[in-house]
């Protein structure tokens, strides 16, 4: 089901009617297309669980056009097509039911056809004068070619709207009814396009306008500030506007910049990436001031432009059989609090590289998923077998060995087992990446105390000294 509304008046205090009519059209449908620079085209299908029948849609769509200071035809029809030639003919609420389309359209005078069809000639025009170069060429003719071209010109129209009168055809069920073999013969691939308008029938789905996905707000301030405190307000006063203008497009601030004019004719721009999508003003704000924290502007500030980077709307549901995890809006403000006290680069999340050097991971942007890659057993969480906790920083360790197997071990640092080993396993001998500054060769070896601890130690071939790598579980 289809609606157009053709504007034919204005109150005298609306500036701009079109972007007007564009606003109550997406009220109902977020499937809206221009048919002319006076008529849109709407897409209502669905909306009967919402305001009833078609008649209490188009009812509800003429009180909001009143509400605007808008006057307009409006037609409902089963196609495009035939809204549109009943808009440009008939005032008020047109409704056509369902498969009457060409019953209805068959009174109709033969000149809203041209409505249609002109828009798809112009165009067609626009793509001959563009494959040709655009320029128009100019040739000396003499003044009695001039007389006899004019002449040529005033006595043949050439459109096929002429041609159709010149057959006595009145109304579009005159042309509805013709054969469509013999149209097609006498005004070629243009006929059969003209006869299923004249029925009423869409020759093209409808393309709906792209919206705009611009979520920025800009306030310019009367006295230039400096500091994060009066700053913050400025920010909380254009969070709002932009984080109501996500919820109401199903959308989220997947990154957010703020744009800060500085008196010194310079721009200080900062852009953050969020963890998570969010639309929450007070989390937003939050965000842009701890990293303006951490990177303040040299100068005061003139004015201030905040922009949210867009992305859908994530819905979470919630199981009774996991876990709780945290808000995005908490993730979010705790990884910028983190970031703003350690710098940039050394908060996030560990992922592994492509590599087969022990203990070689890199901080990723922070998602809140479970472990952006890396098994359990690699943080030394629960796992069927035991776990290796492994220490970031090895500790140095004195071994003796004995016949080349380890039999003691001595650490220094607090906190880790030593004593006697009473088995181990290994050596396990492991070299890489000899050509960059990360290269290693070293042996690793499983040994068990008599305390009862299982560590894991290693031997720097290079260096030939010994570390504690981890303990197991």
């Amino acid at each position: 089901m289809f609606a157009c509304l053709r504007l034919t008046g204005w109150a005298a205090t609306v500036e701009s009617p079109g972007p007007a009519l564009l606003d109550v059209a997406q009220q109902f449908s977020p499937r809206v297309a221009w048919a002319d620079p006076n008529a849109l085209v709407a897409d209502l299908r669905g909306l009967e669980r919402l305001f009833g029948d078609a008649r209490a849609i188009g009812g509800e769509l003429r009180r909001s056009l009143a509400d605007r200071g808008l006057q307009a035809h409006i037609a409902i029809a089963a196609t495009c097509t035939a809204s549109r030639l009943l808009a440009e003919a008939r005032a008020g609420v047109t409704v056509v039911p369902a498969g009457e389309e060409a019953k209805a359209l068959a009174a109709l005078p033969i000149d809203p056809v041209q409505v249609i069809t002109q828009g798809e000639r112009s165009q067609a025009q626009t793509d001959r004068r563009s494959e040709s170069g655009g320029s128009a060429r100019f040739y000396r003719m003499s003044p009695v070619s001039d007389i006899l071209r004019a002449r040529r010109r005033r006595s043949a129209d050439p459109t096929p709207l002429a041609t159709l009168r010149r057959w006595g055809l009145r109304t579009l069920g005159d042309l509805a009814g013709l054969p469509p073999p013999d149209l097609a013969a006498r005004l070629g691939r243009e006929g059969p396009v003209l006869q299923a308008i004249a029925r009423g029938e869409d020759h093209g789905p409808l393309v709906p306008l792209a919206p705009d996905e611009r979520f920025e707000a800009t306030l310019a301030l009367e006295w230039p500030i400096e500091g994060l405190e009066p700053l913050s307000f400025v920010l909380g006063r254009l969070a709002d506007p932009v984080c109501a203008e996500l919820d109401r497009r199903g959308r989220a601030a997947a990154a957010i910049s703020v744009e800060l004019r500085l008196v010194t004719r310079d721009t200080w721009v900062r852009r953050q990436e969020l963890p998570t999508p969010i639309k929450d003003p007070r989390t937003l704000r939050t965000l842009v001031l701890l990293d303006l924290e951490s990177h303040p502007p040299p100068a005061g500030i003139d004015a201030v432009t905040l922009r949210a980077e867009p992305t859908p709307a994530r819905t979470l549901q919630h199981s009774l059989l996991e876990r709780a995890r945290p808000a995005p809006e908490q993730i979010s403000t705790l990884v910028a609090r983190l970031t703003a006290l350690m710098g940039e680069g050394r908060v996030g999340a560990p992922a592994r590289f492509d590599t087969h050097r022990p203990d070689a991971v890199r901080m990723t942007r922070f998602t809140g998923e479970e472990t952006n890659g890396l098994r359990a057993t690699d943080y030394g969480l629960r796992a069927p077998g035991p776990a290796l906790r492994r220490l970031r920083q090895p500790a140095v360790a004195t071994v003796t060995v004995e016949d080349g197997r380890p039999v003691r071990v001595r650490v220094s640092r607090p906190g880790l087992p030593d004593g006697c080993i009473e088995t181990c396993a290994g050596p396990w001998r492991s070299s890489g990446e000899w050509w960059a500054a990360t290269s290693w060769d070293r042996d690793e070896w499983d040994v068990a105390l008599d305390g009862g601890a299982v560590c894991r130690l290693f031997r720097d071939r290079r260096k030939d000294r010994w570390f504690v790598e981890g303990v197991y579980d």
